[in-house]
C-alpha cells in the first residue's frame, strides 16, 4: 500500500505540471508571474514528481512520507498565500507559488535520489573511511 501511495502522490504532481504546462499564459497571467520562473517550476515539479515515482514504485520506505508530508503542506499554505496575494494584484503571487514549487520540488527530487540511489555512506562510516587501493 505505500508503494501506491508514493506513486499516486508522484502522479498528481506530474498531472499538476502537465495542466501548468498546458495552461501557462493564464497561470502567468493571474499569477503575475515571469515565464522563466513558471517554466522553471513546472520543469523541477516533473523531475520531483518522476523521482518520486521512481523511488516509490522501488523502495518506498516509510520514513520518506514525512517529507511528502512537509512539502504538500506547505504547498497548500503557499498556494493560499499566492491566491490572496494574486487576488489583491500583487506581483508576489507568482513567486510565492511558482517559488515554492521550485525549490521545494528541487528539495524532494534531492532527497529521494539521495536516499534512494545514493552512496552508501554508513560502510565508509564503519571501515573508518579507509580505503585500499589496488593499483
Amino acid at each position: 500500500m505505500m508503494k501506491f501511495g508514493f506513486v499516486a502522490d508522484g502522479v498528481f504532481k506530474l498531472l499538476v505540471a502537465v495542466a501548468l504546462c498546458a495552461f501557462l499564459p493564464a497561470v502567468e497571467a493571474f499569477l503575475l508571474a515571469p515565464r522563466w520562473l513558471a517554466i522553471t517550476a513546472i520543469v523541477l515539479l516533473f523531475l520531483s514528481a518522476a523521482t518520486e515515482i521512481s523511488y516509490g514504485a522501488r523502495k518506498s520506505e516509510k520514513s520518506y512520507v514525512k517529507y511528502l508530508a512537509i512539502f504538500d503542506s506547505l504547498w497548500v499554505v503557499s498556494t493560499i498565500i499566492a491566491v490572496i496575494l494574486a487576488l489583491a494584484g500583487s506581483s508576489a503571487a507568482g513567486f510565492v507559488w511558482l517559488g515554492y514549487t521550485a525549490l521545494g520540488s528541487l528539495a524532494i527530487a534531492v532527497v529521494f535520489t539521495t536516499g534512494a540511489n545514493g552512496p552508501d555512506f554508513a560502510e565508509d562510516e564503519a571501515s573508518g573511511g579507509a580505503t585500499t587501493r589496488s593499483d
